[in-house]
């Protein structure tokens, strides 16, 4: 059961309410966002609002970038050959197109090359560099790699090759020895370069080349946001540009129908979530240059083939998704408290199993780490959340890994087939040890309470104005109460949830993707807590308001949730005694036993605590303790037992009834 905060708590200052009223005729829970995100200044607003019309960043802001934009415009008045060293993720594949597109208007001999992701995996690779040196490549010029590619670069040049290198990864302690070194992490350069993706670094070379920004700005806008940059400063601005310009680029509007959504509003939303996927698809369950070539082709009918390419592939990487986590979870015994999850199949598709990782992870709430069998060894790619930081953990293990890379919460390994089961009993040794009360996972965060009667279309047309959202301004969550009715399960194998919320006087739509296995617990009116976002719906020329949900969990008493998460965590005397002095039910035994006999028969399949009304969740709580039911995963399970158990010695049963 994970805990709910509100990410500002410090009390607004009213004198600055009143200069940013002046500004507006704006509501009041939206010069509250306004506030919240740092416009403490009447100056501050227009320019939060109207970020498209802030300046560029200046391509200076990057060092060596003059000695990069000489290297390669020496190379082209001398018709040297000119190569691109990419990457296959999106950011790869927008910085590839927009410094081919710039280097093929400047009259460059100019190709490209993307590693494949099953067979080479990412950064440059000693076999590819001697083959595009085989090729007559006299100059190479990475994005979105290449700055720990300190071998490699010397490679390059004892085959003849002068090296650009452009990225925006960390830099090591030594910069590689290429001609130049672009990179947005370089110390001792401007700090509001260091957020830039590698699509946003492209663009300031093509600057800097003289190619203009304006026709590159949609791409740039689509890699920052892909690749989960912070929409804040320059990134901001990009992409607030780069979304009204997406229209002028006809290989993303071939992309845009073939998802089905031509002709509909263009937003950050729309790069995340149906843009991204199908330029990751080509990499991910083939080749990434079939990306590339959708973005850089020259007439509608390749636009339209590789579109309708890249959309299959989309489609084939979701089946192989769901493929993937159905086996998965076949591995997975839901009722058992999980520290990680070590899990192996003998054909996933590496370039899928991260996707589902990141799945598994926010049902189980621990890490997760994948593997599957390619070249006689296996593969695998992990997710984590911020009490494990997995990449350090590799590390204590390294000795099962032939190689392993990543950071905090995301990385990726190798291993023999005969270390796996050494390697995850070790694992599991070292987190039972380190957590043995289990993982607490970071709280769901909301930024204020509105009432049902605030939730109106004008609300939702304002809070659009904080857009683009996405990391560093992330769109505003809300915590509405009321009575949950009318629950429904929709769309294709009834995978979302619906419902209404009222107060008693106005009623509300509730929309929950992916939560339409959670029906059965919402059935019953109950009284509940929401965190949602805000969007208008118009149906029939009539708009209204959807609130689509974040989280839902029954309204109890204020504390309570938090309490019986530390309880569960360590079943002693304190934190029962705060479980009780947060409750406001005091049920007996033969109540208890009642509750059991109704809930047993959802029991068996598990049934999510946040559901739960206080009786049950006391009745549950103290049933765990006694060992006949168990939590894992947020959701309590029965247990099965063997022998009559004692509830009433219990330390919660004893702290409710002192």
């Amino acid at each position: 059961m994970r805990a709910w905060e509100q990410s500002f708590s410090e009390p607004y200052e009213e004198s600055v309410l009143d200069a940013l009223r002046a500004e507006g005729d704006f509501s009041e829970p939206f010069l509250r966002a306004l506030y919240r995100r740092g416009c403490r200044r009447a100056e501050d607003v227009y320019p939060y609002l109207h970020p498209e019309e802030l300046p560029l960043p200046d391509p200076d802001l990057l060092l060596d970038m003059d000695r990069a934009a000489e290297t390669i415009l020496s190379a082209i008045r001398a018709k040297k050959r000119i190569c691109i060293y990419g990457d296959y993720d999106v950011d790869g594949v927008c910085a590839t197109t927009i410094l081919y597109r710039a280097l093929t208007a400047l009259g460059a001999d100019v190709s490209y090359y993307i590693p494949l992701r099953a067979a080479e995996g990412y950064g440059m690779h000693p076999d590819s560099v001697r083959t595009l040196a085989q090729k007559g490549t006299e100059l190479l010029v990475t994005v979105d790699n290449g700055i720990s590619a300190h071998a490699e670069i010397e490679l390059c040049r004892s085959l003849g090759m002068e090296v650009v290198v452009t990225d925006h990864h960390r830099c090591h302690d030594t910069l590689p020895d290429a001609a130049a070194v672009v990179c947005a992490t370089r110390p001792g350069q401007d700090p509001r370069a260091a957020s830039l993706c590698g699509g946003a670094v492209a663009l300031l070379l093509a600057m800097r080349l003289g190619c203009g920004a304006e026709r590159f700005l949609a791409i740039a806008a689509l890699a920052t946001v892909a690749d989960v940059m912070p929409l804040v400063g320059f990134n901001r601005t990009i992409v607030a540009r780069g979304v009204r310009l997406f229209g002028t680029e006809p290989g993303l509007a071939a992309l845009l129908d073939a998802a089905g959504a031509g002709g509909q509003p263009v937003t950050e939303t729309t790069l995340a979530f149906l843009i991204a996927p199908r330029i990751n698809a080509a990499g991910r369950m083939g080749d990434a240059r079939r990306a590339v070539d959708l973005l850089i082709a020259a007439d509608e009918p390749a636009r339209l083939h590789f579109a309708a390419e890249l959309d299959a592939a989309n489609a084939a990487r979701k089946r192989e998704e769901q493929r993937i986590l159905t086996e998965a979870e076949r591995q997975i015994d839901p009722s058992a408290e999980h520290r990680i999850l070590m899990l192996c199949g003998e054909d996933w598709n590496p370039g899928v199993i991260g996707i589902v990782a990141s799945r598994i992870l926010e049902q189980y709430g621990c890490p997760v780490l994948l593997f599957t069998r390619l070249g006689g060894e296996l593969v695998g790619s992990g997710r984590s959340i911020p009490p494990v930081d997995l990449f350090a953990l590799l590390s204590e293990h390294a000795a099962f890994f032939t190689r392993f890379g990543g950071h905090a919460l995301a990385a990726g390994a190798a291993m023999p087939p005969e270390s796996f089961d050494p390697c995850r009993k070790a694992l599991m040794r070292t987190l039972s040890e380190r957590f043995p009360n289990g993982l607490e996972r970071a709280p769901l965060l909301y930024e204020d309470t509105l009432a049902l009667s605030e939730c109106t279309p004008e609300l939702c047309r304002e809070l659009s104005r904080l857009a683009p959202f996405g990391e560093g301004n992330r769109e505003p969550v809300f915590l509405l109460k009321g009575t949950l009715f009318d629950a429904s399960q929709m769309g294709r194998e009834g995978a979302h949830l619906s419902a209404s919320l009222s107060d008693g006087k106005r009623k509300l739509r509730l929309v929950g993707f992916r939560l339409g296995n959670r029906f059965a617990d919402w059935q019953a009116p109950k009284q509940v807590e929401a965190l949602v976002t805000l969007k208008t719906n118009t149906f029939r020329e009539v708009e209204s308001v959807n609130a689509y949900l974040s989280a839902l969990r029954c309204a109890l008493l204020d504390g309570l949730w938090d309490a019986a998460d530390a309880f569960l965590r360590k079943p002693d005397d304190a934190t029962a005694r705060a479980v009780a002095e947060h409750s406001s039910k005091r049920p007996d035994e033969n109540a208890m036993r009642r509750i059991f006999v109704r809930l047993r028969p959802r029991l068996r399949r598990g049934i999510a605590g946040d559901c739960l009304t206080e009786e049950e969740l006391l009745t549950l709580l103290v049933l765990t303790e006694a060992g006949v039911a168990a939590c894992a995963g947020g959701r309590f399970f029965e247990q099965i037992v063997t022998e009559k158990k004692q509830i009433a010695n219990g330390h919660l049963y004893c702290a409710l009834h002192s």
